[in-house]
């Protein structure tokens, strides 16, 4: 179907932003199935290796949209070290703890081999990754979009869009660069 200009529906930054949370719900549920099968390390690798890379680097860009784009100007109507702002910014420190935790552990399990100790460690920080990950969009879907979308006006989502495409932009260039992509959940 063809669509001109005029026609095409842009996308809001919190529609945006619920489109990568359903990406990465199901690249949550994904990493859950692997963690019944890390005996199993030849078979699970190559997921578990695209998995962690995505969690390590890609996913990042997401929190660097609300931090740097949605947050400053949802600061204009609520405060930014209290209420939904605030829980979501700590919430954010707090996974890219547990994530970092994570990326180590699956790091040793690759490097090391796949001994109980490993594995279990893997399922620990994993699953804490999975829960709080989980908790935090449900929490952003539910009250922090609601806000935003009944406070920002349209020439703030404009400048919400505007900065979520140079992020993405800025990501892509870091990426194609030599050396790859250096976003990292530090």
């Amino acid at each position: 179907m063809a669509t001109t200009k005029n026609t095409l529906q842009l996308k809001t930054p919190t529609q945006l932003l619920k489109e990568d949370h359903d990406e990465v719900q199901g690249k949550l549920s994904r990493l859950e199935d692997i963690f019944g099968h890390l005996d199993r390390q030849a078979e699970v690798a190559a997921e578990l290796k695209e998995l962690a890379a995505f969690f390590e680097t890609d996913f990042w860009v997401h929190f660097t949209k609300e931090e740097d784009a949605l947050f400053p100007e949802l600061e204009k109507y609520l405060p930014k070290d209290q209420g939904p702002i605030g829980v979501m910014l700590e919430e954010h420190v707090e996974l890219r703890e547990t994530n970092r935790q994570l990326q180590k552990a699956i790091s040793a399990y690759f490097a090391l081999g796949n001994n109980p100790e490993r594995k279990e460690l893997i399922r620990k920080y994993g699953n804490r990754f999975i829960y709080a990950l989980r908790d935090h969009i449900d929490k952003e879907n539910s009250v922090l979009f609601e806000l935003t979308e009944a406070n920002l006006t349209k020439k703030q989502v404009e400048t919400v869009s505007k900065g979520f495409e140079k992020i993405a932009a800025e990501h892509q260039a870091r990426k194609a660069s030599p050396g790859g992509c250096c976003c990292s959940s530090s």
